[in-house]
């Protein structure tokens, strides 16, 4: 009968140690964007790295591509491609654009902490009748992308339209 409270007060200190920990994790989880350093982050630190928004998709099946392709080495061009809907004759279109483009882009990327946006959970409401927007980031061996079917934190909601909007105002 003495072993029963020494046993019990155990168990608590289990429980607690258990609940701290799982708490701890969780914390962990919701400040990934806070903890995520870019020292190996290939679209950080190499000298090219490619931005491609893409919209694909809906009632009309429309096809939208901007892909911005950046090199220390060269000019950075941006690939404008549409197909308005299915049928459609296909525009094509490059342009140089200059290096202040890849450099806002970077700056998005960093301060949005893309690669930890790019595990947030799908929807379970898609409409398939909506076109889905995406933006992949790449570098070297690693690639990020975000798209419209993810929850994305509040304070990064609007990223995907920025990054069209941003990449369509270089198109003529």
């Amino acid at each position: 009968m003495g072993d029963m409270p020494i046993f019990a007060f155990i168990l608590l200190g289990i429980m607690v140690f258990a609940f701290a920990a799982i708490s701890f994790l969780f914390f962990l989880i919701d400040n990934r964007d806070k903890l995520y350093t870019f020292d190996d982050d290939a679209v950080m630190n190499s000298d090219a790295f490619e931005c491609e928004f893409r919209r694909v998709g809906g009632l009309k099946y429309e096809h939208t591509s901007l892909k911005l392709t950046f090199s220390a080495k060269d000019k950075p061009k941006l690939e404008y491609r549409s197909k308005p809907s299915a049928g459609a004759r296909t525009v094509q279109e490059e342009f140089e654009v200059p290096p202040e483009l890849a450099m806002r882009l970077r700056e998005m990327y960093k301060e949005h902490c893309i690669p930890v946006l790019s595990d947030c959970d799908k929807r379970e409401d898609i409409n398939g009748d909506v076109p889905v927007s995406s933006v992949t980031f790449s570098a070297k061996d690693q690639s990020y992308t975000i798209d419209s079917e993810q929850i994305l934190p509040e304070a990064s909601a609007a990223l995907i339209s920025d990054i069209e909007q941003l990449l369509m105002s270089y198109v003529k």
